[in-house]
């Protein structure tokens, strides 16, 4: 005999999910955890840790990634300046936590996690990370809470792309070596 089907949470009758039964779903896909950097005149130093990241196009080689447009990141980048993409090793974890405000760091203070160098574009890189992609502002796409950024790609780094990556799941960063 089959097994009951999960409940649904529903909002209205209309057919709306419950944003929080949604996040709680959400928290069941592993994603690939990145840093996105930057700094502008008027805000600084900002950064997020994001993991609605993914490859768009190899021609030009550009990359898509989703911001929350209440973020200090966003309201930069929505200007146009340069940004990075880390991608984080194993063992940087920290750095996640921080630009994930997960950790008491707020604003310029999030960079006193990691070791951080400007790229040829003035965007902040992490020193460590598997790789790191230095962007400019294609396009974004403005779409209920978030942003859909499109970069292009101007410059590439691998530094420790062996190393094993950070994911993101159920509410808590994990690496390949974890078991649970």
């Amino acid at each position: 005999m089959p097994a009951a089907a999960p409940q649904t949470t529903w909002v209205d009758g209309h057919g709306a999910i419950n944003p929080r039964a949604f996040k709680q779903a959400m928290r069941a896909v592993a994603g690939s955890v990145a840093i996105l950097a930057s700094e502008h005149d008027k805000v600084g130093l900002c950064g997020i840790t994001a993991t609605a990241v993914c490859s768009f196009s190899a021609e030009p080689p550009s990359l898509l990634a989703c911001v929350n447009r209440s973020s200090t990141f966003a309201a930069a980048i929505s200007e146009g300046v340069a940004f990075s993409v880390n991608l984080p090793a194993g063992d940087q974890e920290d750095v996640a936590r921080a630009f994930g405000g997960m950790t008491k760091a707020k604003g310029v203070a999030r960079f006193s996690s990691g070791s951080w160098v400007r790229g040829e574009s003035g965007a902040p890189l992490l020193v460590g990370a598997r790789a790191m992609f230095e962007c400019r502002v294609a396009e974004i796409i403005v779409r209920a809470s978030h942003m859909i950024v499109i970069g292009i790609v101007s410059g590439v780094a691998l530094d420790r792309a062996d190393r094993s990556p950070v994911f993101y799941a159920h509410g808590r960063f994990l690496t390949v070596g974890d078991a649970n």
